[in-house]
């Protein structure tokens, strides 16, 4: 699978952890101090965390992306029927990720096969 480098999301980069919950100089959890991530490709906006990698209100990462901002797909894809998008589960209570999409908003597309039958050809 290739991959892609890319900012994380958690702490935006900074490489620190956003919310100081441990100590200000404490590294951020999700990409170790780097700055970013490597996802595989190719990927979405997770919608379940609107691409910030936090857990809705909460200083937690998001459970879907874990915390990247970002979330690996098989194309094609097609917005989620069961939550129109949100990544949200059931789209009222935004605190649970969509069991179908499991927050990513989209889901993969089977690509349907065509199936060609070859004439017999007959005696002449």
């Amino acid at each position: 699978m290739a991959g892609k480098t890319v900012q994380c999301a958690f702490c935006e980069g900074a490489g620190k952890d956003p919310f100081g919950i441990m100590s200000e100089l404490s590294l951020c959890q999700v990409c170790g101090g780097k700055g970013s991530v490597t996802v595989g490709e190719p990927w979405v906006t997770c919608a379940f965390c609107g691409g910030r990698g936090v857990h809705r209100d909460q200083r937690l990462t998001c459970t879907c992306c874990g915390g990247k901002g970002v979330i690996s797909v098989r194309e094609p894809t097609d917005e989620c029927p069961r939550c129109q998008g949100t990544g949200a589960e059931p789209p009222d209570q935004d605190y649970l990720p969509c069991v179908l999409c499991k927050g990513a908003g989209v889901i993969p597309v089977k690509k349907k096969v065509v199936a060609t039958r070859q004439k017999a050809k007959q005696p002449a």
